[in-house]
């Protein structure tokens, strides 16, 4: 997919529509500096604002994801095959995913979760009785536009904050009664954090990031030295262990935070839009790494993202709106192509429909 030229198309639409900028940003409910965002290349809409920019822009999605006009309209009755056309391109070749095996074993489980905001007279309900599970192994993914909650639920989950009613279970273990001290440690020997700002400890070389947690956990500094060294190489970072976070590229300081959060072996790798300030390339790099993860250290993921094409690599996906789950996709055996028009099928619906529940 093609930033610059996406973005060139969405400029050009704009002003054949007698649009500015701003016109256009107040219409989607943004800032202008999104739209600039777009039109320079420097990113791509929310998923959830696909469907209202063709709209606006009159053009339909295949045209928007080619950043160009269709003219021919026999080729626009083939959208699928265009969009797959498209998708194809992003992703790539899928033939080394291999299916998600159930596992018995739950990591995570989520009843009737709730996070309710007061303040004077106003109440809002941020999280509304959600209730899932995410088995040992699995890599799954929370959606949902800005707004949806999903950074609220994460935040539950990571033990930061506290719900309002409800049970969060990891390891089997209740977590919202515990003390911030027994909190504090629980976090240490049960989570790893995958953050879209990496979080790095810039006073720290990269291999010394990475054996931080293992440090804390007094483990044997032969031990440390050969599990860093392992997860460099298969990260491919080996050469700038001895670097410092800021003389290396995002893309690599991103690998590093992943190196750190798997290092001491958690329970759950928790991830915030994690490919956020990253490259398509880079993005790519990142996502298989947690694949990777996933397929040989058999770690357990939760990744919280709004961009479908993060979300092409989970194993199942949970789609959030309002503080509501509103339906969820089990990848099953299908290729990240097939996954990614599902997941935008999906999102057309519940963006379309505020009832929506499958």
């Amino acid at each position: 997919m093609d930033q610059t030229k996406i973005g060139k198309f969405i400029a050009s639409q704009r002003k054949e529509h007698g649009l500015t900028q701003s016109q256009l940003a107040e219409r989607l409910g943004i800032t202008d500096k999104a739209v600039s965002k777009w039109e320079t290349g420097k990113s791509l809409p929310d998923l959830s604002l696909f469907t209202p920019l063709c709209s606006l822009l009159d053009v339909t999605l295949n045209e928007l994801l080619l950043g160009e006009v269709i003219p021919d309209e026999c080729l626009k009755e083939k959208s699928n095959q265009v969009l797959f056309d498209v998708i194809s391109g992003m992703l790539g070749n899928d033939k080394g995913h291999i299916p998600y095996t159930a596992n018995n074993e739950t990591v995570l489980q989520l009843e009737n979760v709730k996070k309710i905001y007061e303040e004077a007279d106003a109440k809002t309900i941020a999280i509304n009785g959600i209730s899932f599970e995410v088995a040992k192994g699995s890599f799954v993914g929370i959606m949902g536009a800005s707004g949806s909650g999903k950074s609220t639920l994460l935040n539950m989950i990571a033990t930061i904050d506290k719900p309002s009613g409800g049970t969060i279970k990891i390891d089997g273990q209740d977590v919202s009664g515990l003390t911030e001290e027994k909190l504090a440690d629980f976090r240490r020997r049960h989570l790893g954090f995958i953050f879209q700002e990496y979080n790095l400890l810039d006073t720290l070389t990269i291999y010394e990031n990475i054996a931080l947690a293992l440090t804390i956990k007094e483990a044997p500094k032969k031990e440390i030295q050969a599990t860093v060294k392992k997860l460099a190489a298969a990260l491919n970072i080996t050469d700038i262990l001895q670097k410092f976070p800021y003389e290396v590229s995002g893309g690599q300081r991103q690998r590093c935070a992943c190196a750190r959060a798997i290092v001491a072996n958690p329970s759950l790798i928790l991830a915030d839009e994690p490919t956020g300030a990253l490259d398509s390339h880079s993005a790519k790099q990142l996502l298989e790494t947690l694949v990777m993860f996933r397929q040989d250290y058999h770690a357990t993921i939760l990744m919280v993202t709004h961009d479908a094409f993060s979300a092409s690599y989970c194993d199942r996906i949970f789609f959030l709106k309002d503080g509501e789950i509103k339906t969820y996709l089990d990848r099953g055996v299908k290729n990240k192509q097939n996954f990614f028009a599902d997941i935008l099928d999906v999102m057309a619906k519940i963006a379309e429909d505020s009832c929506y529940v499958s």
